[in-house]
């Protein structure tokens, strides 16, 4: 979302790969890279190329067990960006940046970390998905089946009181919190969204996200923090 927002103000192209892609194209990657810049040039307002899951790729060669392949094609990546270029832009993301070889953290201009949100980014978070997934599709009058509905409450009071008790929960889980609300409301009887419905929802989304926490290896943990 980042690199799209950006690309847009930029006034930029927008490409994505991820990381991923790389490794199974074997000894065709080097190929792959070089036609990939090679089309970047071709864009008139200029590329903005976002790599994600970027440390599946560009690895450290010191200390990384990489193919022979793999390391060709990362080297072709560093050839190709070793110079400035005003016919596209870089953007990497990663959860493991220190596994990015030297290089391309050297051919970095900005670094910016995505911690998780706190309670003020969590409000508007919660308040967002609120909007989209409960109170527009409540607004709607729908010419197929029944329409959705909303009890009477302070939303904004609910919504801060979601956000209180959402403590370490990522945006993408509140926004999973909003499609569940909404799909609880379009399964009940009377097709009613009720307050206690939504902190239901709640709680459950809580003890999932604790379960998963569980389940993370002290180093995943440092990285999530």
């Amino acid at each position: 979302m980042f690199a799209k927002k950006l690309a847009m103000h930029s006034g930029m192209d927008y490409a994505i790969m991820t990381g991923g892609d790389i490794a199974p194209m074997g000894r065709d990657g080097v190929t792959a890279m070089h036609k990939v810049f090679d089309w970047s040039s071709t864009s008139r307002k200029g590329l903005l190329l976002f790599v994600d899951e970027a440390d599946a790729f560009l690895r450290k060669r010191s200390s990384e067990k990489i193919s022979e392949d793999l390391r060709s094609t990362l080297n072709a990546f560093l050839y190709r960006t070793g110079e400035q270029n005003d016919k596209f832009m870089l953007v990497l993301a990663s959860n493991t940046p220190e596994q990015l070889d030297w290089a391309i953290n050297d051919r970095l201009d900005e670094m910016i970390e995505f911690a998780l949100p706190g309670k003020a980014e969590r409000e508007r978070l919660v308040r967002l998905y609120f909007d989209q997934y409960v109170l527009e599709p409540a607004s709607q009058t729908s010419s197929q089946g029944r329409g959705l509905k909303v009890e009477e409450m302070d939303f904004g009071q609910l919504c801060s009181d979601i956000a209180g008790v959402a403590k370490g929960m990522s945006g993408r889980e509140i926004a999973k919190l909003g499609v569940a609300w909404q799909a609880a409301g379009y399964a009940s009887e009377e097709g009613v969204i009720t307050r206690a419905m939504i902190m239901e929802k709640v709680q459950d989304a809580l003890k999932s996200h604790e379960q998963r926490v569980s389940w993370l290896s002290d180093e995943e943990v440092r990285e999530k923090k």
